[in-house]
């Protein structure tokens, strides 16, 4: 998955709009088109403030982090379509185990 696609997906989990975005990162919708069309490249300045803006990494975005979002995407969509299979000890264990720190 490229920056652009890591992008859209996390904006997609965040429930934010391409607009929402540009206003967090302080440039405009029309540069952020732009960006997640594909037809610019972003500079590191902007990659920055999209990472921030998204809770992640630089790294990730860039792919250059093998355990990042994606990682914790994929463990969550494992679990959920698991729940129903799960004991309730499981359970617990699973929640304590995921509020350590």
């Amino acid at each position: 998955m490229g920056f652009i696609e890591k992008v859209k997906r996390l904006m997609k989990d965040k429930d934010l709009t391409q607009k929402e975005l540009a206003i967090k990162t302080n440039i405009t919708e029309a540069s952020m088109s732009k960006y997640l069309s594909g037809e610019r490249t972003p500079r590191i300045d902007v990659i920055v403030n999209i990472a921030k803006a998204l809770e992640t990494t630089t790294d990730y975005l860039l792919g250059n982090d093998l355990l990042g979002t994606d990682a914790y995407i994929d463990s969550y969509e494992v679990l959920a379509r698991s729940k129903d299979t799960l004991s309730d000890e499981d359970k617990k264990k699973l929640i304590r185990f995921l509020l350590e720190d």
